[in-house]
């Protein structure tokens, strides 16, 4: 049965929505409307709803109440690159909570970051208060001891310096069904709008990889986040507001690119 219905009296036959399916689910029909070419291939992603400016196509499941309008003023692209060249890797925090409100917001904005196959299925893990960040900062430690490769991070570790977390106030991790092969790369791209939201909204963040990398693996880590049964850990961001104030963007390495 065809989840995709038209409103033929409606629908101005500009095809717009046809030519951004990405499944190829629609086409053309005798009659000059578009209509669903293949059932099962239709994957909720509502790219066909949000580009018709007539409102004249509908999915099953997705009503047009929730999608929302794209606003009229967007940062322009030097804006963005002024963002995005001044977002620093902070490593020194302020001893000040976050709010949950501000962390939800940040999430708001993560999960519409693009996913494979629209499949949407990364779950959060925020860990929110200095106390439980020490904890998960001591439980990466306890899973790296066995690494003989690591020996200076735990000496540092027991002289009182945390080169985990670095005293963050907050952690957020992102998670994927283990069986799915792109959960890593949906949680990369969803952490990266999250990291650039945090710059945005005056946080500063940080890739953790060793509470990552922990957590991938160690048993007593998963228990201590609650990692769903299935999920992994597939990339964390400390959080919080920085302790020291950046003034100038340091350089970088001249592109490497090559044009075909």
């Amino acid at each position: 049965m065809s989840r995709t219905t038209v409103n033929e009296s409606t629908c101005n036959k500009d095809y717009c929505c046809v030519a951004v399916c990405p499944t190829l689910t629609l086409r053309i029909n005798e009659r000059g409307f578009p209509e669903e070419a293949s059932e099962g291939t239709c994957i909720s992603c509502g790219h066909c709803m949000a580009v018709c400016s007539t409102h004249a196509i509908a999915i099953e499941g997705l009503p047009i109440e929730d999608f929302e309008p794209i606003p009229a003023a967007i940062a322009g692209v030097k804006e963005l690159d002024a963002l995005m060249r001044s977002r620093r890797s902070i490593r020194a925090f302020r001893d000040k909570p976050v709010s949950a409100e501000r962390i939800e917001a940040l999430l708001e904005i993560a999960r519409h970051a693009p996913t494979a196959k629209n499949s949407q299925l990364l779950h959060w893990i925020v860990v929110n208060g200095k106390e439980k960040v020490r904890a998960v900062a001591r439980e990466t430690i306890e899973g790296l001891r066995p690494e003989s490769a690591r020996p200076a991070l735990v000496e540092m570790w027991e002289k009182g310096v945390d080169r985990m977390l670095r005293g963050a106030p907050a952690v957020v991790l992102a998670c994927a069904p283990a069986s799915f092969s792109w959960g890593a790369d949906d949680a990369i791209i969803a952490l990266s709008y999250l990291e650039l939201a945090a710059a945005a909204d005056g946080l500063g963040a940080c890739w953790a990889g060793y509470l990552k990398l922990v957590a991938a693996t160690h048993k007593p880590m998963q228990e201590l986040l609650k990692v769903p049964e299935g999920f992994v850990v597939r990339g964390a961001l400390m959080l919080g507001e920085s302790k020291y104030r950046y003034r100038r963007i340091p350089p970088r390495k001249p592109l490497s690119a090559q044009w075909i």
